[in-house]
């Protein structure tokens, strides 16, 4: 009889084998949590983690390198949220068994669109809970790939900042019932969307993580729309007609390496940019280069196309974008890559046929967008106070070769920071750039790598920071060869010795400053 029991029991079977008799109790207190806003739909144990496959939202191929597996049992919940009518917000919390938990949770940011759950398995195998969410977006994307629907209001409060804040308050909740008692710290990683999370968590919700990481950062939201639509205008005509092929776009940013070969150092010179802001100068001189490689670049007005993606954004005295990265891969087809509300917000304008109309969006659309939609959808206020007196620390990743969300416009809000908090100095003590050289978005092509490199080493690098107060001082990366490269805290930059040893340098600071009215950010949230 008792065996024929723990046959139809198979979590009974789990709690005994394991030792943990409270297990049951605390799924049962999981479920409890449910009110009128969170539901409980499911709480369960895994018996074993599945293979690791690739996340369908994005390719973060260096972050992926990171993603163990977990070797044991652990407590899936899935709930959903719906904060007002209309909200349809999934959530997944992942919670190792009680003797293996850190006392940690950890918030995973999503990406693209959203609309699907990103796995979130690799934090049980480091034995720290976690939770995630789709952002309440599975109702108009197709897992991030599409994004056909005008977004309703609820759904863009959602996406823009109350699904990953609710996330983390019911996720709290979650681990408190299970363990019997709350996180210890609770930090959280994201990339591109995860980025733009990460930053609106530590501007509206300052008290929601002890710690965080914002990789390849969206957060200048608005920005990289208009960034998008730019580089769509540039390389097509008046009639929407493609001016420049896959391969004109990668000579391109080919030339702008073999150009600086001469004057970058080991180990980036003719590899990749040790750092992608240029001069005017230096960018007619890449071009002509790559004119010279392709002839035909020197034809109308293309040479003149060229440079002004890599230039500041200009209309009526106001900066709107300040270019792209040169050595960046560009694809002339990138048309929609990035664009998130924008795209909505021309639909519900009236421009049902945007995709073909898109050489039709002019500076009206474009400001009508940086007033009605851009403030709640950015996360670039550069006043983070609120967050750094909780005792928040926060590394933000830049990448030199980012393709969809441009280093110039992430270098600009750390500079905004500094000034804010009064200097460099000031900001290092809790917040930390990093810039690395031939590092492209997830769906790119880098140099070097795609995507937020050392994931599991950055997520280790922030808990050493909050609590022990040991700061980054590096972080590592990929370089030639698929060796190892450390990254330098902003301004720094390691360059290596002919004996091997990488010493420090400081570099220039700066870009060209966007103007603040495209970076509206409304801190004040219901």
């Amino acid at each position: 009889m008792k065996h024929a029991a723990l046959a139809v029991c198979p979590i009974a079977v789990l709690v005994v084998v394991a030792g943990h008799c409270a297990v049951v109790d605390g799924i049962a207190r999981v479920k409890a949590v449910s009110d009128d806003v969170c539901s409980v739909v499911s709480a369960s144990i895994v018996a074993k983690d599945g293979v690791p496959v690739k996340d369908p939202l994005a390719e973060w191929a260096a972050m992926q390198q990171d993603d163990a597996r977990a070797d044991g049992a652990f407590l899936r919940v899935d709930f959903s949220l719906a904060p007002e009518a209309g909200s349809d917000i999934r959530c997944r919390a992942e919670l190792p068994m009680p003797d293996k938990w850190d006392g940690r949770l950890w918030g995973q940011g999503n990406s693209g669109y959203a609309g699907a759950l990103p796995r979130i398995t690799s934090y049980v195998a480091e034995g720290t809970a976690a939770v995630t969410t789709d952002l309440g977006t599975r109702g108009i994307t197709d897992c991030g790939k599409s994004n056909s629907k005008i977004w309703p209001a609820n759904v863009r409060r959602d996406f823009n900042w109350r699904a990953t804040h609710l996330m983390t308050v019911y996720g709290r909740k979650i681990v408190a019932a299970f363990y019997g008692r709350p996180c210890d710290k609770a930090y959280f990683f994201g990339g591109s969307t995860g980025g733009r999370q990460a930053m609106s968590e530590a501007l509206r919700f300052p008290g929601d993580y002890d710690g965080i990481v914002a990789g390849l950062p969206d957060n200048n939201a608005a920005v990289s729309e208009i960034a998008v639509w730019h580089l769509w205008r540039q390389t097509h005509d008046a009639d929407g007609r493609a001016l420049f092929t896959t391969n004109d776009m990668r000579v391109v940013a080919n030339a702008a390496v073999e150009y600086r070969a001469g004057k970058d150092p080991a180990p980036y010179s003719g590899n990749f940019l040790s750092d992608a802001r240029f001069s005017e100068a230096d960018i007619d001189g890449f071009l002509a280069l790559a004119a010279r490689r392709i002839p035909s670049l020197s034809s109308g007005d293309r040479i003149q196309r060229l440079k002004a993606l890599y230039m500041p954004l200009v209309h009526e005295g106001v900066c709107y974008f300040n270019g792209y990265a040169p050595g960046t891969y560009l694809g002339r087809n990138m048309s929609w890559m990035g664009i998130v509300n924008l795209r909505s917000y021309l639909m519900e304008s009236g421009m049902k046929g945007v995709v073909a109309r898109w050489k039709d969006v002019g500076w009206r659309e474009i400001n009508g967008y940086l007033r009605e939609y851009a403030p709640e959808f950015n996360a670039c206020s550069p006043n983070l106070s609120a967050f750094a007196k909780c005792g928040g620390k926060l590394v933000m990743v830049a990448g030199w070769e980012d393709q969809t969300i441009p280093p110039a416009p992430v270098v600009d809000y750390y500079e905004r920071v500094c000034r804010e908090d009064g200097g460099l100095e000031r900001t290092k003590e809790y917040f930390r750039l990093f810039c690395v050289p031939g590092c492209a978005h997830g769906g790119g092509a880098g140099r070097a790598m795609t995507g937020v490199p050392g994931g599991a080493t950055l997520r280790r690098q922030l808990v050493d920071w909050r609590e022990n107060g040991v700061p980054p001082k590096s972080i590592p990366a990929t370089g030639p060869g698929r060796t190892r490269m450390p990254v330098a805290a902003y301004p720094g930059l390691f360059v290596k010795e002919a004996s091997g040893r990488w010493v420090e340098r400081t570099v220039r600071r700066g870009v060209d400053q966007i103007d603040e009215r495209c970076l509206a950010t409304e801190c004040e949230v219901e």
